[in-house]
């Protein structure tokens, strides 16, 4: 098991500022540090198919959940986001979210999800509907969220499904086996009553 950062980037309000962020924080992704901090990959959200609209997604690996909790405020780290001011949500609108899951690769030409869980309504219909819907990806993982970085929506859980292509990870929610998926949860015309949930899709 690994820890991860599981980010969804709302929105960028100051671009020159966030790009400042950016750059000086790049570097620190590369693996080569006491908490095997890695980018798995940032990219431009293509289609946010559930929830309010998200621009950008990132996905890195930590060594452990631990070191994804403890390297927000590892001073190389914590002087990056400086950068950005004393309030980051003047910058932009972000939500950070730590999870213990499985690790996984991902290739280009791959399609992903990337998932926020804000709050499981009815247990047991999301459950019944996420094991069903196993069979779609290619790989998964997910895990609740052990500690919330920065986000003013709060997160349960957070999710990466990788998927065989962009097209697939476009088009995967109308497919036939994950509406059957969806229908087994009683969540396939309105998923409120089970879930509230944002559901980011792009290709690597």
């Amino acid at each position: 098991m690994k820890g991860y950062w599981i980010n969804q980037v709302v929105e960028v309000k100051d671009p020159n500022r966030f790009k400042a962020y950016a750059d000086a924080s790049l570097p620190m992704f590369s693996g080569n540090n006491r908490y095997g901090a890695t980018l798995k990959f940032f990219a431009p959200v293509e289609k946010t198919v559930v929830g309010d609209g998200v621009q950008f997604v990132a996905v890195v690996e930590f060594n452990s959940v631990q070191d994804a909790i403890d390297f927000w405020d590892d001073p190389e780290y914590a002087a990056a986001r400086a950068l950005m001011g004393d309030d980051e949500s003047a910058v932009v609108e972000r939500r950070v979210c730590c999870i213990e899951g499985d690790e996984f690769d991902v290739s280009p030409g791959q399609g992903v999800w990337v998932n926020h869980v804000h709050e499981i309504v009815e247990q047991e219909a999301f459950f019944t509907y996420a094991d069903a819907s196993m069979p779609n990806f290619e790989a998964v993982s997910y895990g609740p969220v052990v500690h919330q970085h920065a986000g003013a929506q709060a997160t349960q859980l957070a999710a990466v499904l990788i998927l065989e292509s962009k097209e697939k990870a476009l088009s995967v929610y109308d497919a036939e086996a994950y509406r059957a998926a969806r229908t087994e949860g009683g969540m396939l015309d309105d998923e409120a009553p089970v879930v509230r949930r944002t559901v980011c899709a792009l290709g690597l």
